[in-house]
């Protein structure tokens, strides 16, 4: 099995379990995997971006918030939202979401 990254690195895409999905070899590398083929590429990224609207419903959060939502550490979310605007030391749901998707919005 081979780790994907939905949105991919090179995308913006960050390390949390949502991101992440377990493909085969031929699931992952081949003509109709998410690298060669745009529609099942598109595909796995709105499932994502929607999944991460059901999970950030409310209007905004703290770092310690999206962290646990994520599964990951506070100091990991610290570094990695450093340029995502903040008000009083909360996120808007609208700009967490755009940062876990690489920085844009799917279609």
């Amino acid at each position: 099995m081979h780790k994907h990254h939905i949105v991919f690195r090179s995308q913006g895409g960050l390390d949390f379990d949502l991101n992440l999905i377990d493909l085969t070899y031929e699931e992952h590398e081949g003509n109709e995997g998410p690298h060669l083929n745009r529609a099942r590429d598109l595909e796995l990224k709105l499932d994502l971006q929607q999944q991460l609207m059901e999970l950030f419903s409310e209007e905004s959060y703290t770092i310690e918030e999206i962290a646990q939502k994520l599964g990951k550490s506070k100091k990991y979310f610290e570094k990695k939202f450093k340029r995502v605007p903040s008000v009083a030391g909360r996120y808007w749901r609208i700009e967490i979401i755009k940062k876990l998707m690489g920085g844009k919005f799917y279609p």
